[in-house]
């Protein structure tokens, strides 16, 4: 279906999919949340809420995050926002990274952090570098249910509408008993869906046809679709949906603009979500217009 929204007095155009054989029919254009609350985050905390207010009257619905993202706190400040929004939100969170014994150290100093640097934008690269550097992956079930009830408390929410693991290895040992928990939340209403965030293209592969995942989320932006086009095919016909990451990459800005770096994206049926991080207000108008342009576009065409 297709909707109007007001968003600063123009009209804007907000088409929505729906993802896959799933009963989840998300806002083409989704918020990207791996920043809004992290060290590297540009933009105060009070610019953040406001343009994720915004982004909501706009139309747009899917949020997707992750419970190492910010520290946790990115999950916090989604479930402050919308905590009264009712039907209609879709978040979307993941499991399976882990950043190691530093996470709740850059918690507590984070709000000073965050000051400097955005004073010294020179040393926002090194810090994000480190703190990759800590980056491991762990998906023991223990572990993934205990992230996974963390991320409910976060959310404020009593069910995670898309749960992702989180970029795991296509030959994960424990895959059997992974998915059996997952299963299982499922069925206790914990979660409503679950899929799997992949590293490549190539990893989704190997998960697209695992029984049980609803959709896959991957890097693909115009320079990539011709070779994802095998894998929409497959998800098409298997009915998993497809989430597109990554859609602004340099690759896909190197010659165009943002309208034409979505346009091969939105002419593909089988992607039911584009993921643009949107830092501020401006970001958000940014991208309404050239999703509006887009769609325009391609229904002339």
């Amino acid at each position: 279906r297709d909707g109007m929204r007001i968003f600063s007095g123009q009209e804007l155009t907000v088409q929505y999919r729906k993802l896959g054989n799933t009963d989840l029919t998300p806002s083409l254009l989704g918020f990207g949340c791996s920043m809004i609350a992290s060290l590297a985050t540009r933009h105060s905390p009070g610019e953040i809420e406001a343009t994720l207010r915004a982004a909501r009257d706009s139309g747009i619905t899917f949020f997707d995050t992750a419970d190492v993202y910010g520290q946790g706190d990115s999950e916090r400040l989604l479930g402050r926002v919308y905590r009264d929004q009712g039907d209609g939100m879709i978040l979307c969170t993941k499991a399976g990274l882990t950043v190691g014994p530093v996470e709740g150290l850059v918690r507590m100093v984070k709000p000073v952090l965050n000051v400097l640097l955005r004073r010294w934008p020179s040393a926002r690269g090194a810090t994000t570098r480190t703190r990759r550097c800590q980056e491991g992956q762990c998906f023991n079930p223990d572990y993934l249910c205990r992230r996974i009830e963390g991320s409910l408390r976060r959310l404020g929410v009593d069910r995670i509408d898309l749960f992702l693991l989180h970029n795991p290895p296509v030959d994960l040992p424990q895959r059997n008993e992974v998915f059996e928990l997952l299963l299982r939340l499922r069925a206790d209403g914990k979660l409503r869906h679950f899929g799997v965030s992949c590293r490549s293209l190539e990893d989704a592969d190997s998960w697209v046809e695992h029984p049980g995942v609803a959709c896959v989320q991957v890097p693909l932006d115009r320079s990539r679709i011709e070779s994802a086009l095998p894998l929409l095919e497959r998800a098409g016909v298997l009915g998993v949906g497809v989430i597109a990451r990554e859609i602004l990459s340099h690759d896909a800005m190197a010659a165009g603009s943002v309208s034409a770096a979505f346009r091969p994206l939105v002419q593909r049926p089988e992607v039911g979500v584009m993921l643009a991080g949107m830092g501020c207000r401006t970001h958000l108008r940014e991208n309404l217009g050239a999703i509006e342009e887009t769609l325009r576009c391609v229904h002339v065409a």
